[in-house]
């Protein structure tokens, strides 16, 4: 059965059709005649279909899943001998292979891209020869439709009662309803026709785990309408008359093989379309093995009525006099299937991978939950192949691949200003279609073949710039060196709480005769669609560059009802969702300026818009505008600005209470500051307004009399660089300044304050002494000069300390503390001499083993804490400067790490560098801008980072190349093939200074650590997904409380005797009262006994526990015991624990294992003495009897 629509364009060029073909492709639905219907002549029904290579408006979508490649068959090729095409020569084959590598990278980014593109083809293709069950059951539907008997005249009421009484059918008429008296009468005759439409006829469906659509567009006969049918619903009434007729044809059939349902096409009530699906009965008709719904559509010839009375400017309801284009529209997209079908069919066969391109743009588009369809982003394909009728325009070509087809496209929508010239695929002489009324009575326009029909008709603003959006992106993705493969196909990208900066969530309120017009009413389906245009509109406006896209997307389910039932209320407890992604240059700007005061009119609309808010300002430059201030100080409180900008536009143009309006924000900030019964005169409020300037500001000023005193030294200061987390803004609470000369007003649960670790480097000589021991001594002395010169110059206290904890003799031990208006600078001097000394011994022959393992250590501890803290900080500088919300996420990340007692496992560069990962490449969204969605996404990357398989990279110094990034993966490699037990190097986080990638992930976490860190994150995750779904707002808060459960032991801390209680997220205040401390009233640097404790567990127990802790405030401290030590093993001397022959009894005797003659000679940890141990270190100040 050879397909119509390919002889209709036999002798056309699809890429000049001409202006007849253009201008009567609706009307000539009869040349695409009985060849194209479903008929049961015995030949294969898909085959049949492809002829019918059309959509519907819009295909469902599912979770991808594996599959086959599609069988196309080709025609026309030349038959080859077999002989002579096995006899292939040498450079036949090199010169093939050399072909094939041209083509690829002409066609295509890269080699790898190319396989991944065939792979994700491959894997999303439709066998269609393998619906057999499925082409019977259309063939089934079409001889019982064409056999249902014509009916008798029946008024609308009368033919619905008669429906409902004798085969239960409810009849689905879309509001408003018609009218009991009214006259209009319905009578069924079987229709004109059937034709599968859609991407099924085109095989350009996707395979899906939900499914996929098999569209049948059933053509109503002429005779059953009258002339003005198309005005105040009576079309669409006699729609639903027609399809409530299907509906009870397949209920009453004898061979009742499917379960009918109601439904929508996307979601508009005025045309309910019927579902038919299997009931799994295992006959010749069940296709549930196909995983497809059959939808009815019902259509009508284009010719039936006037299409000069369905232009956009025409009013075709009595209620409205204002033009009704969306409702024009409506009718429209019925006379257009067939039509569609023609234009797209015949670009697929002129285009090889047309096909292709669509498959992989339908995939982009299901991955971003885009309104913009597929059918859509197929007609705009086929629009650029084509081009504009007088032959200019064509920005792609039919020999293009899939990927330039694919990349040309989405070029052409991130570029192209939609709103202002709008797209005509076809061009209709009939001044009632001008590009002047298509624009003025659309938000988007691009018009269909013919020249009369919108495609985008329900398309918003804000659709369109979330499409825009999502294509800029996905062209910086294409341009990347970097393989982004993963980002443009694979990642879903519509989880709101990733995806945008602030999100608001609005409760559809009732519709009103002020908020929903007559007008409006008429021509929109619903008040909810209707209501999100008019919010997207409105906060466009108020928020100007504030956002870069204002994201307006509502719930509207995909219902389904029962034949026998009336159609439900679809927009019971719906909710509008914003989602918005800010400028962060722009967002938390605090003044908005209007006109001038002197423009009568543009001060009468800003007034109007802003109500009570505007006021008339002048301005430094001596300007006089209205304007609207938003008054408020702080990072916190700047970045919420945004906020009540949108909170007060809701509530003032829409009569939205606040208490139903839900924000999501800034829930997250309390864990950033102190609890509210901290005492504020011992840590001011005021470093919640100016956060890290006080202390880089003093780190400015002492780096600045410290450079000042190397007169007095023998060498001078090159440098002062930073070293600490307080210094690169990342610390989870701000740095506060303590009264030194006032200690004893601090209790010993507020006594812990940081030593801001600094290097300073002072320049070389020839001087310095080879032996390590004497040139730590020359350092000593250095400190003690600028001591002295600091306490004399500007009376600043210093103190040299020599660490005596650290036994190397050979590593570095003294440092200076400087006591510096409330802060404590800990100032380690760097020495290259020192660190090529180290060097040289570790590598010397005459070097022992054991001064070489001491040597190594010493040469790490001061690489780690002089070379690579300092640069490390250097660069986390750079990413706080250019990203406003990265110093926000990385705090709140370290607070949720605390919070669930991983402090003691995790480094906090290690932290650092994975958030900024989340900044630098934020694919598949943009970078965050808001310290939600950047915890968020930290969260997400922590969840979803296949740590055992890949290492992260992180380009924080903006350096790596593509060779940097293949040594990478080479070394990962390598090191899991000689570390296949992840002993050590669990997480590798690799930079451009450190392409091992174990710099600050060497020891920890563990493989046991990485897991639980990846479930956690997993878990907070789904709470705070449910919290945004949900609007609970406190329930947000689970996300920093732990288990307590799968711990060996908890020991519960004596809380008086925490230094670090006051940065507990919920301490109890009796503890922070002032009370007489045992410290006294001297200040200690960093002193923390919990820490110190914790150090000596670790130290004397080694791998034989772990200890969890949170370290800012927390009150307990969990243990568990190490699984790998606790197999039994034979007895010896030093075991490095305390043991216990696994013979032994409770009462302490020893006694042969049943089945055993002799005691055993092995022994296991006695996990109970090892407690009691800990409990005695303990005792009395630091555990809880």
């Amino acid at each position: 059965m050879a397909p119509a629509v390919k002889r209709k364009f036999k002798n056309k060029n699809a890429n000049e059709p001409s202006k007849k073909a253009a201008k009567n492709d609706r009307s000539n639905q009869k040349a695409v005649s009985d060849d194209d219907m479903i008929e049961d002549d015995g030949e294969d029904l898909v085959a049949a279909s492809t002829g019918n290579a059309g959509f519907s408006e819009e295909e469902e979508n599912g979770d991808w899943e594996s599959g086959s490649d599609d069988d196309d068959e080709d025609e026309g090729l030349p038959t080859i001998d077999k002989k002579l095409s096995n006899k292939k020569t040498e450079d036949d084959i090199i010169s093939g292979e050399l072909e094939g590598l041209k083509e690829t990278a002409e066609l295509f980014k890269s080699n790898i891209f190319k396989l991944e593109i065939d792979e994700l083809l491959a894997e999303t293709s439709i066998q269609y020869d393998k619906h057999k069950a499925l082409e019977k059951a259309l063939h089934y539907l079409k001889e019982l439709f064409d056999n249902i008997p014509d009916g008798k005249p029946a008024k609308f009421h009368d033919f619905a009662k008669q429906m409902q009484k004798k085969q239960k059918i409810v009849t689905p008429f879309p509001d408003p309803q018609p009218a009991a008296d009214a006259l209009n009468t319905f009578t069924f005759e079987k229709p004109a026709s059937l034709r599968v439409v859609g991407g099924y006829g085109l095989k350009s469906i996707s395979k899906s785990k939900k499914g996929f659509n098999v569209d049948v567009a059933v053509e109503m006969p002429a005779s059953i309408f009258q002339d003005k049918d198309y005005s105040n619903y009576r079309y669409h009434h006699k729609r639903a008359c027609y399809l409530a007729v299907l509906a009870g044809a397949i209920k009453a059939s004898k061979k009742n093989k499917f379960d009918i349902e109601y439904s929508t096409l996307n979601g508009d009530l005025r045309r309910p379309i019927l579902l038919v699906k299997p009931i799994n009965d295992k006959s010749n008709m069940d296709f549930t093995k196909t995983k497809c719904v059959i939808r009815i559509l019902p259509s009508v010839n284009a010719e039936i009525f006037p299409i000069h009375r369905l232009a956009p400017g025409k009013s075709n309801v009595k209620t409205s006099q204002d033009p009704t284009p969306h409702y024009n529209a409506s009718l429209l997209v019925d006379t257009s299937y067939s039509s569609n079908l023609a234009f797209l069919y015949q670009h697929s066969k002129n285009s090889p991978e047309f096909k292709n391109a669509i498959l992989l743009a339908r995939t982009w588009i299901y991955q971003r939950g885009l309104k913009f369809s597929p059918f859509l982003f197929s007609m705009l394909m086929a629009y650029l192949i084509q081009g504009k009728k007088d032959g200019t325009g064509k920005k792609l070509s039919a020999s293009h691949s899939s990927y330039q087809l694919l990349r040309g496209t989405l070029d052409f929508i991130a570029t192209h200003d939609f709103e202002e010239t709008p797209v005509f695929i076809g061009q209709s002489d009939k001044p009632e279609f001008s590009a002047e009324e298509f624009a003025q009575y659309y938000d988007v326009a691009i018009v269909d073949p013919s020249g009369t029909l919108n495609l985008a008709a329900n398309l918003t603003t804000s659709d369109l710039e979330q499409v825009k959006h999502e294509a800029q992106l996905a062209l910086t993705y294409f341009n990347d060196p970097t393989d982004r493969f993963e980002a443009l196909f694979l990642k879903k990208v519509d989880d709101i709480t990733c995806k945008f900066d602030n999100i608001v969530r609005i409760p559809l309120p009732a519709a009103t005769a002020e908020s929903f017009v007559p007008a409006s009413r008429a021509d929109y389906h619903s008040y909810l669609a209707y209501f999100a245009k008019q919010i997207g509109k409105t906060l466009k406006r108020g928020l100007t560059n504030r956002a870069n896209l204002v994201a307006v997307e509502y719930d509207y389910p995909t219902i389904s009802w029962k034949v026998d039932t009336a159609i439900p209320d679809v927009e019971k407890d719906s909710l509008v969702t914003v989602g918005l992604l800010l400028n962060s240059d722009n967002a938390p700007r605090l003044v908005d300026q209007g006109p001038d005061a002197q423009d009568a009119e543009g001060v009468a609309e800003f007034r109007q818009f802003w109500g009570k808010k505007s006021e008339l300002r002048r301005f430094k430059d001596g300007a006089i505008v209205e304007s609207v201030v938003w008054q408020t100080q702080g990072y916190e409180h700047r970045s919420l600005i945004v906020q009540k900008i949108v909170l007060y536009l809701l509530q003032t143009h829409f009569q939205l209470a606040a208490n139903d309006l839900h924000y999501w924000a800034g829930q997250l900030y309390s864990y950033l500051n102190f609890a509210k019964c901290v005492p504020p005169n011992l840590f001011t409020p005021a470093l919640k307004t100016n956060g890290f300037q006080n202390v880089m500001a003093a780190f400015s000023q002492f780096s600045k009399q410290l450079r000042e005193v190397d007169d007095a030294l023998p060498l001078l200061i090159n440098n002062v660089y930073p070293a600490s987390s307080a210094l690169r803004y990342s610390t989870v609470t701000v740095p506060h300044p303590v009264d030194f000369g006032n200690m004893s007003a601090y209790p010993t649960t507020t006594r812990y304050f940081d030593a801001i670790d600094v290097v300073v480097h002072l320049e070389r000589s020839s001087k310095f002494p080879d032996d390590l021991a004497a040139l730590q001594k020359v350092k000593d002395a250095f400190y003690l000069k600028m001591a002295d010169e600091l306490h004399s110059r500007y009376e600043v206290q210093a103190t040299v300390v020599n660490d005596v904890r650290e036994k190397n003799p050979y590593a570095i031990r003294s440092y200076l503390d400087v006591y510096y208006y409330g802060y404590v600078f800990r100032c380690h001097i760097c020495l290259d001499q020192e660190e090529d000394r180290l060097k040289y011994l570790v590598g010397h022959r005459d070097t022992t083993k054991l001064d070489k393992g001491l040597l190594k250590s010493a040469l790490e501890k001061f690489s780690h804490q002089l070379k690579y803290s300092s640069n490390h900080t250097f660069y986390i500088q750079a990413v706080c400067a250019k990203y406003t919300a990265y110093s926000s996420t990385v705090r709140l990340v370290k607070r949720w790490v605390g919070a669930h007692m991983l402090s003691r496992q995790v480094s906090e560069e290690m932290l650092e560098l994975l958030v900024a990962h989340v900044f630098l490449e934020p694919q598949p969204w943009s970078a965050p801008v808001s310290t939600l969605s950047g915890f968020t996404r930290s969260l997400n990357l922590l969840a979803s980072w296949d740590w055992q398989n890949s290492p992260l990279i992180v380009d924080i110094e903006g350096e790596l190349t593509t060779k940097d990034r293949e040594t990478i993966m080479e070394k990962f490699n390598v090191f899991r093939s000689q570390n296949p037990q992840i002993s050590h190097g669990a997480m590798t986080i690799a930079t451009a200074k450190d392409l091992d990638g174990h710099r600050w992930t060497d020891k920890k976490p563990s493989k046991v650590i990485a897991a639980r860190i990846q479930a956690l994150a997993k878990a907070s995750i789904q709470a705070i997904q449910n919290a945004v779904h949900t609007n609970h707002h406190s329930d947000i808060n689970s996300v920093f409380v732990t288990p307590m459960q799968g711990y060996s032991a908890i020991l519960n801390l004596n809380v008086e005797n925490c230094t670090r209680y006051y940065q507990n997220m919920h301490p109890n205040p009796k503890y922070l009262q002032r009370t007489a401390s045992e410290l006294g009233d001297r200040a200690f640097a960093q002193f923390d006994p919990i820490a110190d404790f914790i150090t000596d567990i670790e130290t004397i127990y080694g791998d034989t526990l772990m200890v969890f802790y949170n370290k800012y405030g927390g009150d307990k401290l969990a243990l568990v015991w190490n699984p790998a030590v606790a197999t039994p093993m034979q007895w010896k001397v030093q075991t490095g624990y305390n043991s216990v022959p696994v013979d032994m009894n409770k009462n302490g005797f020893l006694k042969p294992a049943k089945g055993s003659k002799e005691v055993s000679k092995l022994i296991e940890p006695n996990f109970d003495a090892i407690l009691a141990e800990i409990q005695r270190l303990g005792r009395d100040d630091l555990l809880k009897a």
